[in-house]
């Protein structure tokens, strides 16, 4: 009999809840086989199963990431249907995203180095790379593009690895054609095609990195402003300071990188991730710079070091009671949300379907970018994928009529 707080998906034990948003909840479980090795199981909202469009686009995600084999883009390990729900189970990635780490770097009036700044850089676009140019079983191009490369999106490890977190909205030959707005991820990291409704190819997630590079060397987000159509704006016209006159200690190099990540027209920015990935590894080259991951774990340490040694033990806690099937009060040590918890009956309830549609919540708030002088989210300035999408396909076509081409 299972324990209390806890529920069986298949063959996996969920035990926390660590994330809610509009189309998902995500748990911590463990595989009682595997205990050792942490997952993070991804659930379709119960309200959404019943719905053929998200069980679509759920299954489209878990299709592509299960193709995804990089060191620096989480590892799918399954996708699933079971009791009644599709799934998606993930190597679980202890650390924090990026934008909690510049969020605690501003609090502290520092930038990231910038040598760590441009290594990270550098692995996402290897992963980048990697996933634009994948194919199928019959080397057929799967054009796989992300379009949410975002500091929200990168997790660094408290181990000091990098690894992109979530492809769920990538558009794909394989995915599905989306009915609620072509328009989707988070404004101040899109591409200006993005924002304008038009094709997108791999190239806007050129530019999404770019853009979170200078986040990370200046510590402000270069087209945020005041509303979503004013950084819409900002977005279409692509201009920015130069991050040199931000920060000294960018060069002219790295502003040149940076210029062409994020110029204005994809034509003009690099033709491939790759080619970005090679600028960033000469940068760190003719510096003598090798950064290797345990420069990113002193990183974290440095800056988490309580909550690091905390949530081990919170975790480890956890782990323990669900592989002894018993459970009792455990103290809530959370993400910045403060999510991470106990899975509670209510949670059980809605896992198993039991709950009413009338008493779910219909989805997550959009939430609003704050001006970059702000210490609060940065990360969470996305608008949600359910509601979001529709409201900036139309405000979209605004923009196109306001200004053109």
């Amino acid at each position: 009999m299972a324990a209390r707080n806890q529920a069986r998906l298949g063959r996996y034990v969920l035990f926390k809840s660590l994330k809610k948003g509009g189309m998902a909840r995500v748990f911590l479980a463990i595989d009682p086989e595997r205990p050792e090795a942490l997952l993070a199981i991804k659930t379709l909202l119960p309200e959404l199963r019943k719905q053929r469009t998200y069980r679509e686009m759920f299954d489209a995600e878990g299709k592509v990431a299960v193709r995804l084999r990089h060191p620096h883009i989480v590892r799918t390990v399954e996708h699933g249907t079971e009791r009644g729900g599709p799934f998606i189970a993930m190597d679980f990635i202890f650390g924090f995203d990026v934008s909690t780490a510049l969020r605690q770097l501003r609090k502290e009036g520092r930038h990231m180095p910038a040598p760590l700044a441009a290594a990270l850089a550098r692995d996402v676009a290897s992963a980048l790379h990697y996933a634009h140019g994948l194919v199928d079983e019959f080397d057929r191009p799967l054009e796989i593009v992300n379009r949410d490369v975002s500091p929200g999106n990168i997790m660094i490890g408290f181990d000091g690895h990098i690894r992109l977190i979530d492809f769920g909205i990538a558009q794909t030959t394989i995915d599905v054609k989306s009915q609620i707005g072509s328009i989707k991820g988070k404004i101040s990291y899109m591409a200006p095609e993005q924002v304008r409704g038009l094709p997108v190819d791999h190239r806007v997630d050129i530019f999404g990195l770019g853009t979170v590079l200078y986040e990370m060397l200046t510590g402000v987000q270069p087209f945020h402003d005041e509303g979503d159509f004013a950084t819409m704006e900002r977005v279409r016209r692509a201009e920015f300071e130069p991050a040199s006159a931000i920060n000294p200690a960018v060069d002219a190099e790295l502003d040149a990188i940076l210029s062409r990540a994020m110029a204005r027209d994809a034509e003009d920015r690099y033709p491939y991730a790759g080619d970005m990935q090679a600028d960033l590894e000469a940068w760190l080259a003719a510096r003598g710079e090798d950064v290797q991951p345990e420069a990113f774990a002193e990183l974290m340490r440095g800056l988490f070091a309580q909550r690091i040694d905390d949530m081990t033990a919170d975790i480890d806690k956890a782990r323990r009671q669900a592989l002894g099937g018993e459970v009792r009060a455990s103290t809530p040590v959370g993400s910045e949300s403060g999510a991470m918890r106990l899975i509670s009956e209510d949670m059980l309830a809605e896992f198993a379907g039991l709950a009413s549609e009338a008493d779910l919540p219909i989805g997550a708030r959009p939430e609003v970018e704050p001006p970059p002088s702000a210490p609060a989210r940065e990360g969470g300035g996305a608008l949600t994928w359910i509601l979001g999408a529709v409201a900036l396909a139309a405000v979209a076509g605004l923009v196109w009529a306001f200004g053109g081409m």
